[in-house]
């Protein structure tokens, strides 16, 4: 399985809701099953709790605060 780890800092915040978003072309992490984990104060990775939007070309994930994570593919 591989990974690709993103900052806090790589969240956009939508201003209309009032969440976080990172946009994912699929292409970059193939089209097969996809886990997000948020990194803890120990380093650690943990399951999380936001939004997966599938769509055709592109992956959206979506928090209401923005975190550390950890994408697994």
């Amino acid at each position: 399985m591989q990974f690709i780890d993103f900052k806090k800092e790589h969240f956009t915040h939508d201003e209309e809701t009032g969440s976080y978003f990172i946009e994912i072309p699929k292409d970059e992490i193939d089209f097969g099953d996809i886990k997000v984990q948020e990194k803890k104060q120990d380093g650690a990775y943990s399951s999380t709790s936001c939004e997966l939007v599938d769509e055709s070309t592109m992956i959206t994930i979506k928090m209401e605060t923005p975190a550390d994570i950890r994408v697994s593919f």
